[in-house]
């Protein structure tokens, strides 16, 4: 069990790219591409799931502060024993997973660019020349828009959580440095 909090701007990033995923699926299903329904909303499914269990892993997953636990102990191993596991949001799976869906939003965001600058006819997809005549650019422009966005947030999401792993294994193997060198 994790004993970390969660920082607030990683749950406020959170939100944000739930809220984005909204209009993705919206956007997706009125273009009625092959390619928009399929690879976006798909994606923005992905995105969903992963953040609503995100959300519910931090809320079983959620003790005490550990800054006040170690304002009111002395001993320097119960303060270690807090360093034992990250928070969900530094857990190697959750940034795994976000480095996958991240991938994936950067393929479906060239893919979009591709299409809305080159028009579904003149597309290098072929699947996007089929039924092109239901197309929209200005629902098509949208739905790029919203693909940045969301490519934005996963990518900041991504940045805190690895550089939060990163402080987290070196204040880990500072921790482990004065363990065992007895400076305690």
């Amino acid at each position: 069990m994790s004993t970390a909090r969660v920082p607030k701007s990683v749950l406020l990033l959170t939100a944000a790219s739930m809220i984005i995923c909204l209009p993705m699926i919206a956007l997706s299903v009125v273009n009625f591409g092959l390619l928009s329904i399929g690879l976006n909303a798909a994606l923005a499914f992905l995105i969903l799931i992963h953040h609503f269990s995100f959300y519910v892993a931090t809320w079983f997953t959620r003790k005490p502060n550990p800054a006040k636990i170690h304002a009111s102990t002395d001993d320097l191993d119960d303060f270690a024993q807090l360093l034992d596991e990250p928070s969900i949001a530094l857990h190697l799976g959750n940034i795994a997973v976000l480095s996958f869906l991240t991938m994936l939003n950067i393929v479906a965001f060239a893919i979009m660019i591709d299409i809305t600058t080159r028009g579904p006819i003149r597309s290098t997809l072929p699947i996007e020349r089929i039924g092109s005549h239901k197309w929209n650019i200005k629902v098509q422009i949208g739905q790029t828009c919203v693909l940045g966005a969301e490519l934005l947030m996963l990518g900041l999401i991504l940045a805190i959580c690895g550089l939060g792993r990163r402080r987290f294994n070196a204040l880990k193997e500072d921790q482990e440095e004065i363990h065992d060198y007895g400076l305690a």
